[in-house]
């Protein structure tokens, strides 16, 4: 009886083992994230946006300290297909990019665009990649998560 026992309880083991190794394998490929349209958002009265088409809010102050403003009227928002969101806004000399996390936004690449600031930025998704033009001057810039392309 005890030698019965003993095999039930290596048999219950080694299934436990092997149903928990097998876990969820379930997986969904070539997921496009992209927003087809930019999102032009008004910061609040404590800096946050937040963007109820495509459920996305967030505080922009770290962005803002960063480009050494106080605030900005309008910031501009865009995710790539990869599923990076693009930031800017008129007067940054920068584009920001950033990877969703769980319950955050982390800085994954700070793109260089103009010394003097942009003026009038607005992005445009164009086959896989992120175009911003600045509409003041006719500049065009094409960028991914890396950077310029």
């Amino acid at each position: 009886m005890a030698k019965s026992r003993l095999s039930s309880l290596i048999f219950s083991i080694a299934l436990l083992f092997g149903v928990t190794a097998c876990g969820p394998s379930l997986v969904l490929q070539d997921v496009d994230y992209a927003q087809p349209v930019e999102s032009v958002l008004e910061p609040d009265s404590n800096t946050e946006v937040h963007d109820q088409r495509y459920a996305v809010k967030f505080n922009i102050a770290p962005v803002l300290e960063e480009e050494g403003v106080s605030s900005v009227d309008e910031i501009r928002l865009i995710r790539n297909t990869a599923g990076y969101y693009f930031l800017t806004a008129s007067s940054f000399t920068s584009v920001y990019v950033f990877e969703p996390g769980e319950g955050e936004l982390s800085l994954k690449n700070k793109i260089d665009i103009s010394d003097e600031g942009l003026q009038q930025p607005a992005f445009n998704q164009r086959q896989g990649r992120i175009q911003l033009v600045d509409l003041e001057t006719g500049n065009t810039y094409n960028l991914d998560h890396n950077g310029r392309i």
